[in-house]
């Protein structure tokens, strides 16, 4: 049986690149496209983890739907942090500090506080699961998620390489299973009461762990291109924007002979948005990512013994 979590985020519309403005600048239209997805989840038995930043948490209509989906029992709403756009506004509007882990642990909490406030508010419900915006976690946050009551993170992407010295890096990780992570080195696992499930990233092709291990270590240019061309090896993210259909498929088969139990699929809301995000510009380019996931689910379905779980669901029973 395979545990498979569907977790989105679900944030403003924004261009990447530009200014890093507060709430009150950004929009929430494309949470308007969202039932088109539900569609598709409810269609093959999924059940989505809509993780959701201060902007959604605070728009009445945005909220209006995703409680409907929540109320369904097809949804579960958690916690998504972009800081710059999370009051209190305190820190300086720099790129470093649009990730979290960037942060002082004193801010960090207050706007945690913030965001989980409005949710529980928006809900009526306290949420317990986290995705950091950007990926900006660390061991910084951790004691700041368990006083605030949250179980689940999803912030470890395996094999995120940091391109600048503020950006999170991750590298290999010794497991592809979740595992109660380590206070002190959030890629290992420790006696935390905080619950790791990582993104699933991985190789369409089997690979020894020694190479695994030094991958991404290896210049795009060179080692990497022969082995994809030699040996069709390639590294994917179990995302709809970044892997077409056949991509998808091969990593989760190779994932699964792997050992792995869990796939933990991610994408954003703004990529149901004609222009919501760079990945599709039309209503055109939507459906196609629509059938995309369409296929995707029936090919999982048909081959193999799949428990689609909310994030929350992930927490071992103690």
């Amino acid at each position: 049986m395979i545990r498979f979590l569907v977790t989105i985020d679900t944030e403003e519309e924004r261009e990447w690149g530009s200014a890093y403005e507060d709430h009150s600048q950004y929009t929430v239209e494309n949470i308007k496209y969202l039932p088109a997805l539900q569609e598709v989840f409810n269609k093959h038995g999924v059940v989505a983890t809509y993780l959701i930043d201060y902007p959604v948490a605070v728009n009445e209509a945005a909220m209006q739907i995703l409680n409907g989906f929540r109320r369904g029992q097809n949804a579960e709403i958690g916690t998504h942090l972009h800081p710059w756009v999370n009051p209190p506004y305190e820190e300086e509007r720099t790129v470093a500090n649009s990730f979290t882990h960037n942060l002082p642990p004193e801010l960090q909490y207050k706007k945690m506080k913030m965001l989980t406030e409005a949710i529980a508010q928006s809900t009526g419900e306290q949420p317990k699961t986290y995705r950091a915006g950007r990926y900006g976690f660390d061991e910084s946050t951790v004691p700041v998620l368990l006083e605030l009551g949250y179980t689940v993170d999803t912030s470890v992407v395996p094999f995120r390489q940091a391109k600048m010295k503020f950006e999170p890096g991750f590298g290999y990780l010794p497991s592809i299973e979740p595992y109660f992570l380590d206070e002190k080195n959030v890629r290992q696992a420790g006696k935390s009461k905080l619950y790791e499930v990582p993104l699933t990233v991985g190789f369409n092709r089997p690979i020894a762990k020694w190479l695994a291990a030094r991958y991404t270590s290896l210049p795009n240019i060179g080692a990497r291109r022969l082995l994809k061309k030699a040996f069709g090896l390639d590294l994917f993210w179990l995302r709809p924007s970044y892997a077409n259909l056949r991509q998808m498929i091969e990593l989760s088969e190779q994932q699964i002979r792997n050992g792995a139990t869990v796939l933990n699929m991610m994408f954003h809301s703004n990529e149901l948005m004609p222009m919501g995000s760079k990945y599709n510009k039309t209503n055109e380019d939507v459906q196609r990512y629509l059938d995309r996931l369409d296929k995707y689910f029936s090919y999982m379905n048909e081959h193999h013994s799949i428990n689609y779980l909310a994030l929350q669901a992930m927490y071992p029973k103690q």
